[in-house]
């Protein structure tokens, strides 16, 4: 039989019920927010302690929801949304606003050294034979970005020109700590030398790059170019610039000033590979194979 009281009941019950509802999707809500909070791993580790607290105190507020009543869970849980809304209106150091912190950033000034007549006359010679003679044995260059029109020349890989790679790599290690003083850098454990042999010809370049930006390269340190050709030279331009470099959030970042190198037969230069540089266009008017810039470059590894 239905009577007002019954009703009363029902309707209370149903009150409760909603309450229970709100209080849940309330604090569900609050402890998502923090759980992001949470995964921030900029934040400092007493931060994110105190964040895994409050998710903890929370988590038991939800627990307890069968012990209190709704209007009491609400309560609690208004006071908790309300805090976090002070502490981020007052931008206190809380762990709901992360510090920032100012990115430091390193300049690279466009600092080479420069040796001439690196190989004796014979082996000059000798170089410029084996890089003609294995003309058929080169394949196009590319990039690690694989970036369309970025870079045109050819490149001969070590292994058909074992001797050169070899006398050249000695060479560099003899002279490595006159270079490392001139450079300011500090003596490193090396793990490898690459060599690679490039042909520019006429219409070849190579865009601003530098030698060190990707996973593969980052233990790259120093970058070496062997500059020969036939006499008299019969092309022009291919100069290098070296650009001033500030590497910053992991990104390198090109300067305006820059030096400029001129290719000149049987020297070779060093200089940081992290340093942004790009290679001139290329000029020959013969367009003959035999009378392209050639270099011998590579880079000194760092052991990691």
């Amino acid at each position: 039989m239905y009577t007002e009281s019954s009703a009363s009941s029902n309707n209370n019950t149903n009150n409760n019920i909603v309450a229970v509802e709100r209080v849940n999707k309330l604090l569900l809500q609050s402890i998502d927010t923090l759980e992001e909070i949470l995964k921030n791993q900029q934040l400092p580790a007493q931060e994110r302690a105190t964040v895994a607290l409050k998710i903890l105190e929370m988590t038991g507020l939800l627990s307890q929801k069968k012990t209190q009543s709704p209007s009491t869970l609400i309560s609690d849980a208004q006071q908790q949304i309300n805090q976090l809304n002070t502490d981020n209106s007052t931008r206190k150091l809380s762990p709901y606003q992360p510090k920032i912190t100012q990115v430091k950033s390193t300049f690279l000034p466009a600092f080479y050294v420069e040796i001439p007549n690196f190989l004796s006359a014979e082996e000059n010679q000798k170089a410029i034979e084996i890089a003609i003679q294995n003309r058929d044995q080169y394949i196009e260059s590319t990039t690690t970005t694989k970036a369309d029109k970025y870079r045109q020349s050819y490149v001969l890989f070590s292994q058909y020109f074992p001797e050169l790679a070899a006398l050249i790599q000695s060479k560099i290690l003899e002279t490595l700590p006159e270079v490392l003083a001139k450079l300011n850098l500090r003596p490193f454990e090396i793990s490898e030398i690459e060599a690679q042999l490039t042909a520019h010809n006429d219409g070849c370049y190579y865009k601003i790059h530098n030698d060190a930006g990707s996973e593969k390269t980052a233990s790259r340190e120093i970058t070496y170019v062997y500059y020969f050709y036939q006499e008299p030279k019969a092309f022009s331009g291919g100069e290098l610039r070296i650009y001033d470099t500030e590497l910053k959030a992991g990104a390198a970042i090109t300067h305006d000033n820059f030096q400029t190198i001129t290719p000149a037969n049987n020297s070779i230069i060093f200089f940081n590979s992290r340093c942004r540089h790009e290679v001139m266009p290329v000029v020959c008017p013969s367009k003959a194979f035999e009378h392209s810039r050639f270099t011998v470059n590579g880079w000194i590894r760092r052991l990691v």
